[in-house]
């Protein structure tokens, strides 16, 4: 009783401060709940940014939530006054609100260039070009009986019992950057458990505007083309239900930087390129993990460990197959693509036949063709992708984005997708974690309001024509968040309905923040969540959440930290609360807050020198017992 009281208390003295709206944390938190953003897709997002100083006006229009008339400032800025050199810089140009260069901060950069363009001798290219090592391991206590000692007979019966390996997780990256041409890097890694010392090994180089071709990559690639229904194995924003995640802003091959050891392919990519038309093929073909049987693979295992004999086993048993060819021809306001892709398997698909699964394809062949087409006027934007398996079952993606004065604009997507669409490359586009069995329309605005408030709302409604996971009839929902925000302030609300076997569950939640500066350079932020969870014929129940966090950075952008103390009490899984929380560099936390406890943590970053950064990270709950981790990150530039 205390602890919901003093709950309480925070979330209405947070109502009464000034509400710090954070567009990244809610961005994260919402990908987060839909459980299939994971650390390294914000990794890789990061390390794909382009430098502001290099964007051109398309570049700065695909993020999708940029006003004509903030492109045209920005452009006409840089035209004016040079390369910038920080973000405040950004946040002076008119029709920039600090929200905006915080989002803007998500898909550019300002890192320091060189100033080479053409390629030098292979010598000169390593002397002048950029390197960067970066080191990270973690751990966590208390260890569970998987860590702990055991004879060896224990051993003997029960090998799957425990871990082979430390419990320790290990991370290096190699990284060589020869300004925008040339890029190659190594990335090797060992998740806790794990007795090897290397259990993961991805290399890529890549190099660009070389005649004929305009990128060729070589080792391990990623390709994203139209809106994703049918090549996408990377990062997407399609549920982050915003105007600017409504349209997937197409990459093309580009080399794997990450370290998930699933989404990618391995062989060989290339782009060539001719005025207005660019064509795209790949070749792919790496071992996946799967279980195998006589008759064939009976499901994919895609979690990377390996740290049981059970789980070794399973370690790179599927050859996979992948080719794929994309065309596309562009204008400057318009754009239009053909994907075809076939892939395979060295074992016939023998996975179990359940209700949710009934309409898969699983005869060969495997692949599609698809068609995506975009265009854009002043004040309007619309996008649209088609596309077909080889089994003949359809899925349709199509939106338009407006675009107002002052920053208004309005967002429509429309989903349909057949129960028996197959395709193992796209992206996480819709509810489901396929663009399967759905029928939706997500609708998004931003309304610009006296006093530079700003009211941000979002809807999806969504209907499944046959039954899914965990639901064996047809079913529907809906999602409705509304958020308002000016400045440093910020209120969220938002109304979730799902269908599932259990029953109708209705999920209402408020989530208030706040921002207070301090004297010198410190900063207190103050945050409350309150969710209530209704199941039908059941009775509710309630999550809290709250913190306080207190952060510092010095002038020279050298040292800077933060920690966080949080108080939660929830009555079950079902109205837990997610809360992202300060990471290292590339780092990627939102923790799942549920039953009664506390936590805290302690983020710090340092650069005693110019080419090398440190960071430290700790963290600790106490709910019924007591577990903390540990996270220390160094990266070396030269």
């Amino acid at each position: 009783m205390i602890m919901r009281n003093v709950l309480l208390l925070l979330l209405c003295s947070t109502a009464v401060c000034c509400l710090q709206a954070q567009d990244r944390d809610v961005i994260l938190e919402n990908l987060a709940m839909e459980q299939d953003f994971t650390g390294q897709d914000l990794e890789e997002m990061l390390q794909s940014r382009i430098h502001l100083n290099q964007a051109t006006k398309e570049d700065l229009q695909a993020t999708g939530f940029l006003t004509p008339y903030q492109v045209a400032s920005l452009l006409d800025y840089r035209q004016r006054y040079g390369a910038f050199i920080s973000w405040p810089e950004v946040f002076l140009i008119p029709g920039f609100t600090e929200q905006d260069t915080r989002l803007l901060s998500l898909f550019f950069h300002l890192e320091q260039e060189s100033t080479y363009d053409k390629l030098l001798p292979l010598k000169g290219m390593f002397r002048h070009g950029k390197h960067s090592l970066l080191a990270q391991t973690r751990t966590f206590f208390p260890r569970g009986e998987e860590y702990s000692p055991i004879t060896a007979t224990e051993y003997q019966a029960r090998p799957n019992s425990r871990y082979q390996g430390v419990p320790w997780y290990r991370f290096l990256r190699y990284e060589y950057r020869f300004r925008n041409r040339v890029r190659w890097g190594i990335t090797l890694e060992s998740d806790p458990g794990e007795r090897q010392v290397v259990d993961f090994l991805s290399f890529h180089a890549v190099i660009k505007d070389i005649k004929p071709f305009k990128s060729l990559v070589i080792g391990d690639f990623r390709a994203r083309f139209g809106q994703g229904l049918l090549l996408w194995n990377g990062t997407q924003f399609g549920k982050a239900s915003s105007t600017a995640s409504l349209c997937n802003k197409e990459m093309g091959i580009t080399p794997y930087r990450s370290r998930d050891e699933n989404l990618f392919f391995r062989g060989l990519g290339a782009t060539l390129g001719r005025k207005n038309l660019d064509v795209s093929v790949f070749l792919s073909f790496r071992a996946l993990d799967a279980r195998i049987t006589e008759e064939g693979f009976t499901s994919l295992v895609e979690t990377g460990y390996h740290r049981t004999p059970l789980e070794e086993e399973k370690k790179n048993t599927l050859g996979s197959w992948s080719a794929g060819m994309n065309l596309s021809w562009s204008a400057e306001r318009w754009k239009a693509g053909i994907t075809a892709l076939g892939y395979g398997y060295d074992h016939p698909n023998a996975g179990r036949i359940t209700y949710y699964n009934v309409y898969k394809n699983r005869t060969v062949p495997f692949g599609g063709i698809a068609a995506d087409l975009s265009f854009r006027l002043p004040s309007w934007r619309f996008f649209s992708e088609t596309a077909l398996d080889l089994g003949g079952s359809p899925a349709v993606l199509a939106g338009i984005i407006y675009y107002g004065d002052n920053g208004n604009q309005a967002g429509m997507l429309l989903r349909c997708f057949t129960p028996s669409y197959t395709a193992a490359y796209s992206t996480r586009v819709g509810r489901n974690t396929t663009p399967s069995n759905e029928y939706s329309l997500q609708m998004t605005g931003t309304l610009v309001l006296p006093g530079r408030w700003k009211m941000d709302m979002s809807g999806w409604f969504f209907l499944f024509p046959r039954p899914r996971y965990l639901c064996h009839d047809p079913s529907y929902g809906w999602d409705v968040r509304l958020q308002v925000h000016k400045d440093d302030h910020m209120l969220l609300l938002r109304q979730q309905r799902s269908i599932s076997d259990k029953g109708i569950l209705d999920k209402p939640s408020l989530s208030l923040r706040s921002g207070i500066r301090l004297p010198g350079l410190w900063l207190l932020k103050l945050r409350a969540d309150g969710v209530y969870c209704r199941l039908r014929e059941y009775a509710g129940e309630w999550g809290l959440a709250a913190y306080a966090q207190l952060e510092y950075e010095n002038v020279k952008d050298t040292f800077g930290g933060s920690f966080r103390l949080s108080l939660f009490r929830t009555e079950s899984w079902e109205s837990r609360i997610y809360v992202y929380e300060p990471d290292v560099l590339y780092g990627y936390s939102v923790p799942v807050l549920y039953g009664k406890g506390i936590r805290a943590c302690l983020n710090v970053g340092y650069s005693p020198l110019y080419a090398v950064d440190l960071w430290l990270k700790v963290s600790a709950t106490y709910r019924e017992s007591f577990m903390w981790e540990s996270k220390v990150q160094v990266r070396f530039r030269f």
